[in-house]
């Protein structure tokens, strides 16, 4: 073998090694990205089918999903920061329904809705509570009576505006318990005293505090945590929305915790929403990582809404 043939076999040699190395890095990288996603036995939404795909192509931000009380089949959602203070309908498919304005609100960052009771009957309880870098001094959230999608504008909203003790906090789950008491589970990593990830806090605001009246400022009560930790190498746990279900024949309440990853679901008090026992843990379907909505169905399966314009729906089981 020629001296010229020699260097172009060891240049190809050289050239084949860095190829196989660069792919077995990258495989490995995958394989590590996976793995952070991957709960040991944690099994998947049962019964999982794909619903649909969001048709209206104004709802590009769709922040939290709650099914209609009144209108069976119809859905409430509602774009976050930077945009209008208008409620969305669509059915189970994502086909539009409508839009409805939120009378005398304004949009911060809307990331929550809930369906409660009110003296209206059912209310919309919409959480203007986002905030990332957790630097909002306070939050708000606004109360109406549940439009139909005849509706082009509600009633006037009332709202509640909320402080966190011991500062802001980042929150974009949120339910309403038939009290009318308001919970919140904190959504990214925070660390204790030693540096350690801390679980996601609970936050409740009592009934009482509607009855100060229009814009009335109320403290949030830290009443406990979720077993969930948030953790910053990988956003699987970040808690980003919430559902509390009807009574079940039990005479319970099941509530639905959605990560960015999972679904968590927790015995609730029937009255005050309370979590309890963690009852099951399912993995959101593979490839999806943008999941901001969740609601249960009357017949116990729940509904994800993933977020982005044509962002698609998915309904299973959990467990």
């Amino acid at each position: 073998m020629s001296k010229r043939s020699t260097a172009c076999w060891l240049a190809l040699s050289l050239l084949l090694s860095l190829s196989s190395a660069c792919g077995d890095a990258q495989e490995k990288a995958e394989r590590s990205r996976r793995d952070r996603w991957t709960v040991p036995g944690e099994p998947p939404l049962r019964a999982l089918v794909r619903a649909g795909a969001l048709g209206d192509a104004r709802l590009t931000e769709a922040s939290g999903v709650v099914a209609s009380s009144t209108e069976p089949g119809v859905f409430w959602s509602q774009n976050d920061r930077g945009n209008a203070e208008m409620l969305f309908a669509y059915d189970s498919a994502g086909a539009s329904r409508g839009t409805v304005r939120v009378g005398d609100a304004d949009n911060t960052d809307w990331e929550a809705i809930a369906l409660g009771p009110c003296a209206s009957g059912a209310c919309l309880y919409i959480g203007d509570v986002g905030d990332n870098y957790a630097v909002r001094s306070d939050v708000r959230v606004w109360r109406v009576r549940e439009p139909t999608t005849s509706e082009t504008v509600t009633e006037s909203a009332t709202s509640l505006h909320i402080v966190f003790p011991g500062g802001a906090r980042d929150v974009e789950a949120m339910w309403v318990a038939p009290d009318t008491g308001i919970w919140f589970a904190t959504k990214r990593p925070e660390s204790d005293a030693n540096g350690r990830p801390r679980p996601s806090r609970l936050y409740h605001v009592p009934a009482s505090a509607w009855r100060r009246g229009r814009d009335a400022i109320a403290t949030a009560d830290l009443l406990d945590s979720l077993p969930i930790v948030p953790i910053t190498s990988v956003s699987r746990d970040w808690v980003t929305d919430a559902s509390l279900s009807s009574v079940t024949p039990d005479g319970h309440r099941r509530l639905a915790i959605l990560t960015y990853g999972s679904v968590y679901v927790f015995d609730a008090d029937p009255v005050t929403g309370r979590p309890g026992a963690q009852l099951a843990r399912c993995a959101v379907p593979q490839g999806e990582r943008n999941a901001e909505g969740i609601s249960w169905l009357p017949d116990g399966r729940l509904l994800i809404a993933n977020e982005g314009k044509g962002a698609r729906l998915y309904r299973g089981r959990c467990p």
